[in-house]
């Protein structure tokens, strides 16, 4: 699987907001959603621990309060 860089990912999200309207807080929503699925689907027993999930400033901020909440959910 091949990971985009900081830049890449930077631009694809440009392009996503401003050539096709998609609001950044749909992006930051679909993107902390598929990553709780993951974690969901990767350690089907999760609901059994605490997890922290820490978070910093910014979108990257943004997405761990997403994934948090789907967890904690």
């Amino acid at each position: 699987m091949r990971v985009t860089t900081a830049a890449e990912m930077r631009e694809l999200d440009r392009l996503a907001i401003e050539t096709y309207g998609i609001p950044g807080v749909v992006l930051m929503e679909n993107a902390g959603a598929q990553v709780a699925r993951i974690l969901w689907q990767e350690y089907p027993d999760l609901q059994a621990y605490r997890v922290a999930v820490l978070c910093g400033h910014g979108n990257n901020g943004g997405d761990g309060f997403v994934i948090a909440r789907y967890l904690h959910n």
